[in-house]
């Protein structure tokens, strides 16, 4: 870890960066590019990989580097996941699948490794870093006597208060650390609004009669307050509006999504809030042979 200097030295992040090309090039394809909901899930996933290893790393310390690695290396789980259902509805072949899940699986591993080494290393980062060493000895010939009374209390004064400037200092950072995890945390919990009112919105499953029907937007305003583990001391407030076109024989409508998270009270020192929007589509061809929501 000494001898790295930018983030893009990482093994990990090397792979991550070849991963996302490859997802990115295979969510392109025809038929997953049609599934809006998985395509930019698990492109924002694989991103998420990419993005948290290298501000992790420009973060300059231990704690925020594993944290940012602990979020990536989750980040990884949820692009294997979503290649399954990806393989599952035939959006991608399985000798693809299987490149793509190898792939994941190197990266998952890179930062295994590398959360395990930072864990056991003592290495404590970039910011923590001091002069070299012998630097404070003192040069042949420096007269060695003692301190007279008013220079002790003097000394005593100045140790005192950068004592208190560095438990100050302290403070700000933990409390800085706190709300990044919270950002983290907010984001996600944005994101599970986006992906509530996506599912109502687009109603995957066609319960909407008759079938030439496009369904609606869910409630808007809708309040999110049942969020669970560490996403439950977040409210989500989501709001959907919807646009409707005509394109020859294909009825088409626009649906709006935004997602709000936020936790703490606005003007208070732990207030976080995070803000997502999506704007995705659905399309029904009257003409066409069942099933008439899916338009070419």
């Amino acid at each position: 870890m000494s001898t790295i200097q930018h983030f893009e030295q990482l093994e990990a992040w090397q792979q991550a960066r070849h991963l996302a090309n490859e997802i990115y090039a295979i969510s392109s394809s025809e038929r997953f590019a049609k599934d809006f909901v998985l395509r930019d899930q698990i492109r924002r996933a694989v991103v998420s990989v990419v993005s948290n290893i290298a501000e992790g790393f420009e973060r300059g310390g231990n704690r925020e580097f594993l944290q940012f690695l602990s979020l990536a290396k989750g980040s990884i789980g949820e692009v294997r996941a979503q290649l399954y259902v990806a393989l599952d509805q035939g959006y991608v072949e399985r000798p693809a699948f299987d490149h793509l899940q190898e792939l994941a699986n190197a990266v998952g591993g890179k930062l295994g490794g590398l959360i395990a080494y930072l864990k056991t290393s003592g290495f404590r980062g970039s910011k923590y870093r001091t002069g070299e060493p012998g630097t404070r000895n003192s040069k042949p010939g420096t007269p060695q006597g003692g301190f007279s009374l008013p220079t002790a209390i003097f000394l005593v004064l100045v140790l005192w208060l950068l004592g208190a400037f560095i438990v100050s200092i302290t403070g700000t950072q933990q409390i800085g650390f706190a709300l990044d995890v919270q950002g983290a945390r907010a984001y996600q919990a944005a994101r599970a609004g986006v992906e509530w009112a996506a599912y109502h919105a687009l109603d995957p499953n066609n319960t909407v009669v008759p079938p030439t029907d496009l369904p609606s937007c869910p409630t808007s305003p809708t309040t999110l307050s049942a969020l669970a583990g560490t996403l439950a001391p977040f409210t989500v407030t989501v709001t959907c509006g919807e646009t409707d076109a005509t394109e020859g024989n294909r009825n088409i409508r626009t649906y709006l999504i935004v997602s709000t998270a936020v936790s703490g009270a606005p003007g208070t020192p732990t207030y976080v809030e995070r803000q997502l929007q999506a704007l995705l589509s659905k399309c029904k061809d009257p003409t066409a042979p069942g099933p008439r929501f899916a338009c070419g």
